[in-house]
């Protein structure tokens, strides 16, 4: 049996480069924790993801920095949700999952790839959430630092199977746009 040091698993990353990079639409803070709230009773109508401005004093526990720094709210229509990480980047990346957009939000999981393209961001098998909302901010880890990653909403994409869901995808440079760099996608039953 061959033994590999880091796990390469399967990502079809070529389908997320040299996309048109168009800045999320933001939603207010009032309105991504009505949203929150609203995911948290299954309510299916907000299933989505929403990018609203951090909260400043989390981005500085974090020390999240650069101008692009957007956390996306991501709504599922049922608790017991998929979320899988991927990673197609020259740099390494750092990505925030958490239970809120406040400096004292819990960390759900803080995950990093382990080596350039390596493809692993986060558990091989991704990980089954217990709840129907969380938020995740990404970027690439620059020493002492890590710069936010710009972001797109991919709510056209769909799973294989039968599942439906939509994806939070990330580029950690201004050109090219690779939408590779961290790749987050979340999934539920049909």
């Amino acid at each position: 049996m061959e033994w590999k040091r880091f796990p390469v698993p399967e990502f079809d990353y070529k389908a997320l480069r040299g996309l048109t990079y168009e800045p999320p639409s933001l939603i207010s803070a009032t309105e991504a924790q009505a949203i929150a709230t609203a995911a948290a009773t299954v309510d299916a109508s907000v299933a989505g993801g929403y990018a609203v401005e951090p909260d400043p004093s989390l981005l500085d526990r974090f020390n999240v920095r650069g101008e692009h720094a957007k956390l996306v709210l991501c709504a599922l229509p049922r608790p017991d949700g998929h979320l899988l990480g991927r990673s197609r980047a020259w740099f390494n990346q750092r990505a925030f999952v958490l239970d809120g957009n406040t400096a004292d939000a819990a960390v759900l999981y803080e995950w990093r790839t382990l080596r350039t393209f390596n493809t692993c961001l986060g558990p091989e098998d991704g990980v089954t959430l217990n709840r129907a909302a969380i938020w995740i901010l990404s970027g690439r880890i620059l020493g002492d630092h890590t710069r936010a990653n710009r972001v797109m909403i991919d709510s056209i994409w769909t799973p294989d199977g039968d599942r439906k869901g939509f994806r939070v995808i990330a580029a950690s440079d201004a050109e090219p746009n690779e939408f590779h760099d961290s790749c987050f996608e979340l999934t539920w039953p049909s």
